[in-house]
């Protein structure tokens, strides 16, 4: 036995694994789940959220564009019906996904029940049960003159 047969080798590359659309979908859609985890997170200990990014700005004082860290624009996916329970859409973009056939919302009741289902659409995500419903709410982008 060599010393390399020791190691498990794959054919799969890392250009393939960068340009697969459905593993791009995956990659956005779970760090969206995880910026809303960490709200949600925020929320159950009565904690302000604000998510941050870099971005160029322009410094007031030098006029100059620099590169910094700044807060961003950030849209919680729950809110509480009529009767005071807490429900949750799952967002890809700015389209709502349905989880299964008209049934788009999770009712959680709690925040405390928040968490654990956000994990669970998350494994569900990087398992590819939501693969076909993110196809189909992927936005269609014409190119040319309208």
């Amino acid at each position: 036995m060599t010393i390399l047969e020791k190691l498990k080798l794959s054919e799969k590359t890392r250009s393939e694994m960068l340009t697969s659309p459905k593993l791009k979908m995956r990659a956005k859609i779970v760090e969206a789940i995880e910026n809303q985890i960490a709200a949600a997170d925020a929320d159950a200990k009565d904690e302000t959220f604000v998510l941050r990014g870099m971005r160029w700005v322009n410094d007031p004082e030098t006029g100059e564009r620099v590169f910094k860290e700044v807060p961003l624009k950030f849209r919680r996916w729950w809110w509480k019906d009529e009767a005071g329970k807490l429900m949750c859409d799952i967002r890809y973009g700015n389209k709502r996904i349905e989880l299964m056939a008209k049934k788009p919302t999770i009712e959680v009741g709690e925040i405390a029940g928040l968490l654990p289902a956000l994990q669970t659409v998350k494994e569900a995500v990087l398992a590819g049960e939501l693969d076909q419903q993110l196809l189909a709410s992927k936005p269609v982008r014409k190119r040319g003159k309208a």
